[in-house]
C-alpha cells in the first residue's frame, strides 16, 4: 500500500528505509538527513494533498490515468495554484522513483511534464524602460525623488538611502557611493541623468525645511538626502522603501492600464529598478563595459544581456509604449559633458527630445 511505502514516521536521520520512500533518497544528496524545511514542505504534501487520495492504493496500482485522476481531483476542489499543485506531483513522482527502482513497480507513472498542469507565465519581476515615469510620477512626493535615484543612478535600495548631499554633485551630475555590498560597488562615481538632475535639485529645495529639522535634532549626523517624517525623522529605510514601492505601483498601474501598456508586476522590488536603469542606459548606446562599472559590477555579463534584450525590444514597440519608451529615454540622457564616457556613438538631447514629445498627442506625451 502507499501509505505503508511512505511510513508514517517524522522522516528524521537514521530512519533509512522508511525515508527513502517517505522523502526520496536523492534529496540534499544525504541519505536520510534533511534540513526542517525539507521535512516540512513534505508533511505538507503527504498528509493534506497524497496520502488522502492514494492511502488505499497498492503501488502498482498507481497508474498514469490515477495521477491524472488526481490532478483532476485537486484542480476541482481549488486549494492549490498549479505550482502548488506540481509540487506535490513532483513529491509523488520521488517516492515512485525509489520504488521503480526498488522494481516494486515497473515504471513511475508520475514522471515527466506531461503529469504536471501547465502553470500561468509569470509577469516579469522588473521595470521596463516605458514603464518607469509613470513609475516616478506615480509616486508619492516623498518618495519620487528616490525612486527617480535607483531608476536613474542603478543604486541598490541600501547605496541610495545611505547618501547625504555632500555624495551628490548636481553641478557636475554625478554621485559618488560609499562603502557597497561589494568591493567593485564601494567608492564608485556614478553619472546622473538630465531627468534625475532635475529630480534631485527640486527636491533639495522642497525637503530643506525637513533636512534643517533634522540637522537640529541630530548635529553631526550629516545630511541625508532622503529623509521620512513618518511619526519621527530618521533617515529612509530600505524596509520602508520597499513598502511605499507596492502603493507606487499601484498607482503606476492605473496610468499604464489607461496608456494600454502592460502593468507593472506586483512582485518588483526596489532591486528590480537596477535592471531598469542597465536597459535605459543600453537602450541609449551605452557601452556593456561602462554600464557594468556604474552598477558596481566588476562582471559584464548581466549586462551584456540586458544590452542584447534591450536593442532588440526597442525595434518591436509601437504606439504607447514606443511613446513613453522614448519619453524615459529622453528622462536618461547624460548631460553632453558625460557622453565621451559612456561609449556612445549616438546621444540624446534631453530639450530637444522634450519638445518633441511635447507634440506627441496628449495620451500618449
Amino acid at each position: 500500500m502507499f501509505e505503508e511505502a511512505v511510513g508514517s514516521g517524522s522522516g528524521r536521520c537514521g530512519e533509512v528505509k522508511e525515508v527513502r520512500y517517505r522523502l526520496g533518497s536523492r534529496i540534499r544528496g544525504v541519505e536520510g538527513c534533511f534540513n526542517e524545511r525539507t521535512i516540512a514542505d513534505y508533511e505538507w504534501a503527504l498528509s493534506h494533498h497524497l496520502l488522502p487520495f492514494f492511502r488505499e492504493h497498492r503501488l502498482d496500482a498507481i497508474t498514469v490515468e490515477e495521477v491524472g485522476r488526481y490532478k483532476a481531483a485537486k484542480l476541482r476542489e481549488g486549494r492549490l495554484g498549479a505550482s502548488q499543485l506540481n509540487k506535490t506531483l513532483k513529491r509523488l513522482s520521488q517516492i515512485l522513483e525509489v520504488a521503480e527502482e526498488y522494481e516494486y513497480i515497473a515504471r513511475n507513472p508520475a514522471r515527466g511534464k506531461r503529469r504536471r498542469v501547465k502553470a500561468p507565465k509569470t509577469r516579469r519581476s522588473w521595470v521596463e524602460p516605458e514603464q518607469a515615469l509613470p513609475l516616478i510620477e506615480g509616486a508619492p512626493r516623498s518618495l519620487r525623488p528616490l525612486v527617480a535615484t535607483l531608476i536613474g543612478a542603478g543604486l541598490r535600495v541600501d547605496e541610495a538611502v545611505a547618501l547625504d548631499w555632500s555624495d551628490v554633485n548636481l553641478a557636475t551630475s554625478t554621485l559618488r557611493v560609499g562603502r557597497a555590498k561589494t568591493d567593485a560597488g564601494s567608492y564608485r562615481e556614478v553619472d546622473l541623468t538630465a531627468g534625475l538632475v532635475e529630480e534631485l535639485t527640486e527636491w533639495k529645495v522642497w525637503s530643506a525645511p525637513v533636512l534643517t529639522r533634522w540637522k537640529k535634532q541630530h548635529p553631526g549626523g550629516g545630511e541625508p538626502v532622503f529623509l521620512s517624517s513618518h511619526r519621527q525623522l530618521r533617515r529612509q529605510s530600505a524596509a520602508n522603501v520597499a513598502r511605499r514601492l507596492k502603493t507606487a505601483i499601484k498607482t503606476a498601474n492605473k496610468r499604464l492600464v489607461e496608456l494600454g501598456i502592460e502593468p507593472i508586476s506586483d512582485r518588483v522590488t526596489p532591486h528590480s529598478l537596477r535592471r531598469t536603469f542597465a536597459s535605459l542606459r543600453a537602450a541609449a548606446g551605452d557601452d556593456p563595459v561602462y554600464i557594468a562599472e556604474q552598477l558596481g559590477h566588476t562582471d559584464p555579463r548581466f549586462t551584456l544581456t540586458v544590452y542584447t534584450k534591450a536593442v532588440k525590444r526597442r525595434a518591436k514597440l509601437s504606439g504607447a509604449y514606443l511613446a513613453e519608451y522614448e519619453r524615459a529615454l529622453a528622462w536618461a540622457a547624460l548631460p553632453r559633458a558625460e557622453w565621451a564616457a559612456t561609449g556612445s556613438d549616438a546621444r540624446f538631447d534631453a530639450s530637444q527630445d522634450r519638445k518633441r514629445l511635447h507634440r506627441l498627442p496628449s495620451d500618449l506625451a
